[in-house]
């Protein structure tokens, strides 16, 4: 018996925000401790509640209700890998940890992809729970993106940063689409505070 999904989010704009959903920052650094810039991502914490929890595992900091209050990895210091004309690459630097395709299978297609727009990394056969990549570009077909991967949350603050950020790494391309020698890296990802 096939899976329901649920109704689809549809393509969003910076600052449309959702009061009620969780928000966290993300701090860009140059050459290791240089300020450079500060993006901020709603999470679809309602659309997608397991893939949102598999990406604050990995975030610096433990998950609300995680009785474990283990952290499985963390995106400080981690480097973007992988620049696209349509997508912007992050990895944090442990290596992969792959989640079965099984997991998150009946989240695939909840969230549309659109620019700005966060999502899980995958392969055929899993989720890498330590690799995402945000949506910078509308070129690629985004209907196949929404049949393969899990979008979990959205830029609501830093678009504009976002796109500065992608051009600045643009020198640093090699290969196609890897990036080789950036300064640029996550410094943190932390839960916004409230303003």
């Amino acid at each position: 018996m096939p899976v329901k999904r649920s109704n689809k989010v549809h393509k969003f704009h910076e600052g449309t925000g959702d009061d009620n959903m969780p928000v966290v920052s993300m701090f860009v650094v140059k050459d290791g401790d240089e300020p450079f810039t500060r993006i901020d991502v709603e999470l679809f914490v309602n659309k997608v509640p397991k893939a949102c929890d598999l990406f604050l595992q990995t975030c610096a900091f433990p998950t609300v209700g995680d009785k474990r209050n283990a952290k499985r990895g963390s995106y400080k210091g981690c480097r973007f890998v992988r620049l696209t004309k349509e997508a912007l690459q992050v990895a944090d630097g442990s290596g992969p940890r792959a989640v079965p395709l099984s997991e998150l299978e009946a989240e695939i297609g909840r969230v549309n992809h659109g620019v700005g727009i966060a999502s899980l990394c995958r392969s055929s056969t899993s989720f890498d729970e330590s690799f995402f990549f945000c949506l910078t570009d509308n070129r690629l077909e985004l209907d196949s993106l929404d049949k393969r991967h899990v979008a979990f949350g959205r830029v609501t603050g830093g678009l504009d940063a976002l796109m500065g950020l992608r051009d600045a790494l643009v020198p640093y391309v090699q290969e196609g689409c890897v990036i080789v020698g950036s300064p640029y890296a996550v410094s943190e990802v932390v839960p916004k505070a409230k303003q």
